[in-house]
């Protein structure tokens, strides 16, 4: 019975040891992507408070054409842009899917 013990007590070693080399490796690979997700996390926030706030966002677009017309053309072609190709890969990930 002793020796079937010290087997366990030497297989749970074993095991926290690698679980322990494991959660390092994770926290490596999590410390990269911590910006990235950031950033992401940043955007949905913006868009939140953009959604919760639309006169906030009318006053911004507002004043950004009262200042800079010019500036503000060039948001727009951007904006266009970027919600294109938001729809194209919402569409490209949905045929994927399906």
């Amino acid at each position: 019975m002793n020796r079937r013990l010290a087997e366990i007590h030497a297989r749970r070693e074993l095991l926290l040891a690698r679980s322990a080399v494991q959660r390092d490796a994770l926290a490596l690979l999590a410390e990269r992507w911590r910006a990235p997700l950031e950033l992401a996390d940043r955007g949905i926030r913006t868009v939140r408070y953009a959604q919760e706030h639309p006169g906030a966002l009318l006053l911004a677009v507002a004043a950004l054409v009262a200042l800079s017309p010019k500036r503000a053309f060039r948001w727009a072609r951007r904006a266009i842009l970027v919600w294109r190709g938001y729809q194209w890969a919402v569409q490209a990930i949905g045929r994927l899917a399906s």
